[in-house]
């Protein structure tokens, strides 16, 4: 009997460390990954906000039926450096992303404009670096605040997702 325990706990734990098997993002088609931007920061201090932003059109005020999906990661040093890095999958053919922002705003609510995050398309998949105002470092770490990207099909946003 000691055998038979011992023998389905061996297989049990088998199957276990066998089915796992490491989770990977989909490659991005306009940049690299998020691994590039700096973990560590000399002389800046710890990060006081390190977030990763899941981004999607369900998300929109009102919601957008598309298939992108996105993601923002976003790095605040106590200097007010911001470290930011913007991908987005699964455009529909012929869409083109044009600008991103973080926005005031609480879920379901739209709102102004605060910070951008990129300007240009040429902004999405780069690390992009700035120093933000006293006034947009906390609103980054004490308001309600989404990030937006906007597309030539969708100019009021294609994807959100809510920072706080």
């Amino acid at each position: 009997m000691k055998k038979f325990f011992f023998l389905a706990f061996l297989l049990v734990c088998s199957l276990y460390f066998f089915s796992c098997q490491k989770a990977e993002l989909p490659v991005q088609t306009n940049e690299t990954n998020f691994l590039d931007i700096p973990m560590a920061r000399n002389g800046g201090g710890p990060y006081v906000l390190n977030m990763l932003v899941h981004l999607s059109g369900e998300n929109e005020v009102p919601a957008v039926n598309t298939t992108a999906k996105g993601r923002v990661l976003l790095r605040l040093t106590s200097d007010r450096t911001l470290y930011s890095k913007i991908m987005v999958d699964h455009l529909e053919e012929g869409d083109a992303l044009r600008v991103a922002h973080v926005h005031l705003g609480a879920t379901g609510v739209n709102g102004p404009v605060r910070i951008f995050l990129a300007h240009t398309a040429d902004d999405f998949g780069k690390n992009m670096v700035q120093t933000l105002t006293p006034e947009q470092y906390d609103l980054l770490l004490h308001d309600e605040v989404y990030a937006n990207v906007h597309s030539n099909f969708y100019p009021p946003g294609i994807v959100r997702g809510q920072i706080r």
